[in-house]
């Protein structure tokens, strides 16, 4: 069951959520909907569920090519799991599943026997068949969690939709029901749309990100095409910690502080004032200069953790800057607060546009 809409807007009074968006989910896959608070995503989340609907004009909303746009939620035969459960607290986890089928009308509605064979399924599915007579209080964050989205499968949806799923969890829990979550769909291979704002999550779950601003997708693709190759500076900046150095192109290359280095990128277009994106891994620490280089010094280091962070004041007047070293790394370097150390910079790049986040 695929998914798209097309040219679609949807404004609140003076404030435009979506401007003209147009985004294609084919059957099967997992699209995460990424973007700051603001930029629109539960908004569209929202209207791909007939919970909103489009302002006048071309837009459409289409599943599996059917012309869906004005037809209401209860018809559209979407999945909804939302950041608050939204369970019955008066019903067993087993009734909580079933609730969607027992109040369909009679002709539509599974015989009893079908019923209980299809929660049983699900409580093998979400690991939770020993805890069938449980109430939601005597439940864990994350199990609740999974008890939702179990209801909304019950029903079997052509489409499952999440808006925020675990944001309601604490850190460990959340990277639990994402490695989860992405397990039961490749079991069950139903088109999903999941909204978030932690970028971790939508590149560890998701086989495609679309990220969004001010009510527009700024870029859509896999995890590794929008890390590795962002289409702007928003989204470089927006998917994780990055470095800003300024200078200048000249002949291929970046010019910071009177040092070449290569761009990621060749371009042959001269810029007397630019600025380089440089993600922290990207920087090499050395105390001797093999090759061009930055001379810096070391403000402090934190080797807490899997990852070392070390911050850096660079020599020649330009802006602090932060280092990330592989734990290997750091031992083997042993930097001291006060120590001058040269940096040399890989994967540079810039873009075409002038710098704006």
């Amino acid at each position: 069951m695929s998914v798209e809409v097309i040219n679609v807007t949807k404004k609140f009074g003076h404030f435009t959520a979506l401007d003209s968006v147009s985004l294609k989910v084919e059957s099967g896959e997992l699209v995460a909907l990424l973007g700051p608070s603001g930029s629109g995503k539960t908004t569209l989340l929202r209207t791909i569920a007939g919970l909103e609907f489009p302002d006048p004009g071309a837009a459409r909303v289409l599943f599996y090519g059917e012309d869906v746009t004005q037809t209401p939620a209860s018809e559209r035969k979407a999945g909804f799991a939302f950041q608050h459960y939204a369970l019955f607290r008066h019903m067993t986890v087993f009734e909580n599943i079933a609730f969607g089928l027992r109040v369909r009308p009679k002709t539509t509605r599974p015989p009893e026997e079908e019923i209980r064979a299809r929660v049983q399924k699900l409580l093998k599915l979400i690991q939770l068949e020993p805890m069938a007579g449980r109430y939601p209080s005597q439940l864990s964050g994350g199990q609740r969690q999974r008890v939702a989205l179990a209801r909304a499968l019950a029903v079997e949806p052509k489409v499952l939709l999440l808006d925020e799923p675990f944001g309601a969890l604490d850190a460990k829990v959340r990277k639990e029901l994402r490695r989860w979550l992405r397990q039961l769909h490749d079991e069950i291979h139903v088109t999903t749309l999941f909204v978030t704002h932690d970028q971790e999550e939508a590149l560890e779950v998701s086989d495609r990100v679309a990220i969004l601003r001010a009510g527009r997708i700024e870029q859509i693709g896999t995890p590794e095409e929008i890390y590795d190759r962002p289409a702007s500076p928003f989204v470089y900046d927006f998917l994780g910690n990055v470095n800003l150095f300024s200078g200048r192109v000249r002949d291929g290359s970046m010019l910071i502080g009177g040092t070449e280095f290569a761009l990621s990128e060749k371009t042959n277009e001269a810029k007397s004032a630019a600025v380089a994106f440089v993600r922290p891994h990207d920087i090499r620490v050395t105390r001797a200069s093999t090759g061009p280089a930055l001379p810096a010094l070391v403000i402090r280091s934190n080797a807490a953790g899997p990852v070392a962070t070390l911050e850096l004041k660079r020599l020649d007047g330009g802006d602090d800057f932060v280092v990330q070293l592989s734990r290997e790394q750091f031992q083997e370097l042993r930097p001291k607060p006060g120590e001058q150390v040269f940096v040399e910079l890989k994967n540079v790049k810039v873009f075409a546009d002038d710098y704006s986040i």
